[in-house]
C-alpha cells in the first residue's frame, strides 16, 4: 500500500522510529578522535628528528676524504664480471691446459701430473682395470680390489 504523504527534504517521516541518545557519546568519540590525532602528530615530528639526528651521527661518523681524493673506487669482492662469456672460456682454457701437460707436483717425493689421455693408456697398458666378464661367468673375488 502506498503512502500518499508527500516526502520533505530530511526524508520520510516516521515518528515512531528514532535512535538511542544513550547509545553513543559524540563529545567524547571526537575528543578520543582529537586526541589520537594529536598522538600522531607527535609520533611523526619525533620520528622525524630522531631520523635526523641519527643521519647527522652516521655523517659525522663517516671519515672525510680531501676532494682530491674522490677517485673512483672498486667496490669489494666477489665483483660482477664485465665479460662473463669471455671469462669463461678463459677459465675452460687454463683447465684444458692443466688437464694436456706435464707439470711436477711435488718434485722432492717424485709426484707428478700426466695427461689424461696418457693416464688412460698407462691404465690400459698396465692392465690395472679388471676386464669386463662374460655375462653369466662368475666374478672373481679378486677383481673387485684394484691395487
Amino acid at each position: 500500500m502506498a503512502d500518499n504523504k508527500p516526502k520533505t527534504a530530511e526524508g520520510p517521516r516516521n515518528p515512531d522510529v528514532r535512535y538511542e541518545s544513550g547509545d553513543i557519546n559524540a563529545v567524547s568519540v571526537t575528543k578520543f578522535g582529537i586526541g589520537m590525532a594529536f598522538l600522531i602528530l607527535v609520533f611523526l615530528f619525533s620520528l622525524a628528528g630522531l631520523f635526523r639526528y641519527f643521519a647527522k651521527r652516521a655523517a659525522e661518523a663517516q671519515p672525510r676524504e680531501p676532494m682530491g681524493a674522490m677517485v673512483q673506487k672498486l667496490p669489494p669482492e666477489p665483483r660482477l664480471e664485465a665479460h662473463p662469456s669471455v671469462d669463461m672460456k678463459q677459465m675452460r682454457a687454463a683447465e684444458d691446459q692443466i688437464l694436456r701437460q706435464y707439470a711436477w707436483i711435488d718434485p722432492d717425493k717424485g709426484i707428478v701430473r700426466i695427461p689424461v689421455a696418457r693416464a688412460m693408456q698407462l691404465i690400459l697398458e698396465k692392465g690395472l682395470l679388471p676386464a669386463n666378464p662374460q655375462p653369466g661367468a662368475p666374478v672373481p673375488a679378486a677383481a673387485g680390489n684394484i691395487p
